[in-house]
């Protein structure tokens, strides 16, 4: 045997001696997966909690850089950054639905909001402490923007100006419900 080595009994059962470097190289593989799982999949993903009651689920995972389908496809959860000039939610992360996409219609009768005929929801006149709320215009949806929809009735979302569309530009990715 080498005086210089280090050996260590790892079994009872097969009695084999295994060298110390060994044993460490085992112990550091696992932090090596989590460095390189850190370098190469945490960049493209990353996990987002929805506090509020405006959609069903608490974690979601977030496909960073994807920007919502349009056409068949559109209904995908998303996550986005409002604007640091927004009135409320200043720079904060989000979770939404997409509903409507570059060149689609929104409508308005009265409060009611409709995204190619299809029934968004009811723009409230006014929140619990007497803010006015102003309905979104209605017009063709631009390029580079989305129409942010939660299923929650009075969810602050895409029907009100002082939430508007959402751009491209602050699109974080698209996000699938956990649990």
């Amino acid at each position: 045997m080498n005086s210089g080595s280090v050996w260590i009994v790892t079994s009872k059962l097969s009695n084999k001696k295994m060298p110390a470097s060994v044993i460490a190289a085992l112990l550091l593989l696992p932090m090596l997966v989590l460095l390189i799982a850190d370098r190469v999949i945490a960049p493209h993903y990353r996990l987002a909690l929805n506090e509020s009651e405006s959609l069903p689920g608490t974690v979601y995972l977030v496909k960073t850089g994807d920007l919502p389908r349009c056409g068949a496809a559109i209904g995908e959860h998303v996550q986005f950054q409002m604007l640091s000039d927004a009135r409320w939610y200043t720079g904060e992360r989000m979770l939404k639905v997409a509903k409507g996409c570059p060149g689609d219609l929104v409508r308005i009768e009265g409060r009611k909001v409709y995204i190619n005929n299809w029934f968004a929801g009811e723009a409230v006149p006014t929140l619990e402490d007497g803010t006015a709320m102003t309905v979104i215009s209605a017009g063709v949806i631009p390029a580079g923007h989305f129409y942010m929809w939660a299923s929650h009735p009075s969810s602050f979302d895409s029907r009100y100006a002082e939430f508007s569309l959402i751009s491209e530009q602050q699109i974080i990715g698209a996000a699938r419900k956990i649990f």
